[in-house]
């Protein structure tokens, strides 16, 4: 009898788990939170005003424009991956480039009492995009310094459009 009970509790457990990881998988593609190259016929034409400067261009930190912001906050819910301690090299019209660090945290045992890593990587913003007025650079590319993969495992390299947020949050809610 306890055999039998204890066959039952390891086959719940089991199924549940199958079941969790089956929910987070779908969830994962649904929210479609890998980040994805968009080719040059997706990237549209954008007509640049004569009078645009360098200085009016900004990108954003979650659902906050910001120009040349210090920190760029990838997973907004929880802070998981980021760059932080950017140091812009150039910015304007034709893109940004500096360098920073990229932190995330590995979720072990949780997210609550995960380890971060940190490297250092180089940071590049692109794809000028006209949003309510303003101009944006859309689009973030990173690489670890070193031009290895990260340390910890995750391949060399990550492309996030950081305006994607922004875009849901102030649709159609705020037009």
């Amino acid at each position: 009898m306890i055999r039998a009970k204890f066959i039952f509790a390891a086959s719940a457990v089991t199924l549940s788990a199958a079941f969790a990881a089956s929910f987070f998988t779908s969830s994962l593609e649904a929210t479609n939170t890998t980040p994805t190259k968009k080719s040059a016929e997706q990237t549209p034409q954008v007509t640049i005003p004569a009078d645009l400067k360098d200085s009016d261009v900004l990108s954003w930190d979650c659902e906050i424009p910001e120009y040349k912001p210090e920190t760029i906050l990838l997973t907004c819910a929880d802070g998981g991956w980021m760059i932080h301690k950017i140091r812009w090299n150039t910015w304007g019209i034709k893109g940004a480039t500096g360098t920073g660090d990229f932190s995330e945290n590995l979720c072990e045992p949780s997210c609550a009492e995960g380890k971060r890593v940190e490297e250092k990587v180089n940071v590049k913003l692109s794809q000028l995009t006209p949003y309510k007025g303003k101009f944006y650079l859309r689009t973030l590319d990173i690489n670890t310094v070193n031009g290895k993969d990260f340390w910890w495992g995750r391949a060399d390299g990550l492309e996030w459009d950081v305006m994607e947020f922004g875009e849901m949050l102030e649709g159609p809610i705020h037009n």
